[in-house]
């Protein structure tokens, strides 16, 4: 918008009436952050910082220091900053909402809490029906309770906006970096999330699977948690080798491991297999395309001596192909390894604040400091836990 139509709607609507019809304008999409000029809204609300007179360049052509002023401090410089205020915490959080090439919500299902470190209580699989004879009464299932702690941690940056960005009408720079700030803030959600979902810090003592309140790894290598496939395992030996993902039949050698291994936790019975479908296969970046070659052909060829077999694919199409360099970022065996499940089901996002962003006035003592006009704060307050160790399996990659 220009300089003169925001003069004229701040004049004709005052302070209040400007602020409620820019929101109202930005909801409803039919102007966007990107048509204002925050110089052209300072000259607007009165308050446009002015350049002092300005010296000559000097010989070397180093331009002179301009002071910043107001120039009508009162109402309109309160709406001044809360209008500023409003399109750049929109920008921050239009970078946050930029999703593109994130996974991280088809990881996890998010659960909005009001209270940190909250139990999730659940309870161990009750025994099959009996057979009840004629006249006889029904057996008694039991059950135990069981529960796992969440833990949450709070992320946030603050933005800072210099006078001289307003002076020299630098829009297009103060939305950069808004729009910046939201998208790392995601990215950093992104990585807390990737890091949890495989185990990443369990041996620095940050664990995501923490039954009845006690933190524990989550893929045991021994295959006690009925999720790992390679070395060590002694829980179900028939898989305890590695198998790198090179082709279909390491697919089938996962879902095998799951239709038998796999098994519920009742305590009245026994042990049987659980219905939990794939949905995803988790890989790093170095095997994305490994992953989707096998996962999207159409046809698996056969060479046996001067014999070529074609046949349909078994696994095409059978799962999502999920990748992330927050994997590969972990190195050493990580970037071998691969996951296989239905993720959401096992993983949970509990979401203590959704992003929010906060303006700080001129008034701080870093606008006197560091010549500051406003400050933006952006942050999230969440974190990642595994409700089940079931859901998931991790496949020792290694060569």
């Amino acid at each position: 918008m220009q300089g003169s139509s925001l003069k004229h709607l701040v004049e004709s609507l005052g302070a209040e009436g400007f602020y409620h019809k820019l929101c109202t304008l930005l909801n409803e999409q039919q102007l966007s952050v990107d048509d204002f000029s925050y110089y052209e809204l300072a000259e607007a609300c009165g308050v446009l910082p002015q350049l002092r007179r300005l010296r000559e360049w000097s010989a070397d052509g180093t331009p002179v220091t301009a002071l910043l002023r107001e120039s009508n401090p009162g109402v309109n410089t309160s709406l001044f900053q809360v209008v500023t205020g409003e399109l750049i915490g929109r920008k921050v959080i239009e970078g946050y909402e930029d999703k593109s090439g994130f996974i991280g919500d088809k990881l996890v299902t998010v659960m909005p809490s009001r209270v940190r470190n909250t139990k999730i209580a659940g309870f161990r699989a009750l025994s099959g029906p009996s057979e009840v004879h004629e006249g006889h009464p029904y057996e008694e299932s039991t059950f135990e309770e069981k529960y796992v702690a969440t833990s949450e941690t709070k992320q946030g940056r603050v933005l800072s906006i210099n006078e001289e960005l307003i002076a020299f009408d630098q829009t297009g720079e103060i939305n950069r970096r808004a729009r910046a700030l939201g998208f790392y803030l995601r990215q950093e959600r992104e990585r807390t999330i990737v890091r949890a979902v495989t185990d990443a810090d369990a041996a620095a003592g940050k664990y995501v699977y923490r039954p009845s309140g006690q933190g524990t790894a989550l893929y045991a290598i021994d295959g006690s948690h009925r999720n790992w496939i390679g070395a060590g395992n002694t829980t179900s030996e028939d898989f305890d080798a590695a198998v790198p993902l090179v082709d279909w039949t390491d697919i089938d050698t996962a879902l095998n491991y799951r239709a038998t291994e796999v098994k519920d936790d009742r305590i009245d019975g026994t042990a049987r297999p659980i219905m939990a479908p794939v949905k995803q296969i988790l890989v790093p970046e170095r095997l994305r395309g490994t992953a989707r070659s096998i996962i999207h052909s159409t046809e698996i060829t056969v060479s046996d001596g001067d014999q070529e077999t074609r046949f349909a694919n078994p696994v095409q199409g059978l799962v999502e192909v999920l990748s992330s360099p927050f994997i590969d970022e972990q190195g050493g065996q990580a970037i071998n390894d691969w996951y296989i499940g239905d993720f959401q089901k096992q993983f949970l996002w509990t979401e203590i604040w959704p992003v929010q962003t906060f303006l700080q006035r001129a008034d701080s003592d870093a606008a006197f400091d560091r010549d500051v006009v406003l400050r933006v704060k952006v942050r999230y307050y969440g974190g990642v836990s595994a409700v089940d160790t079931v859901f998931v399996t991790k496949v020792d990659g290694a060569a």
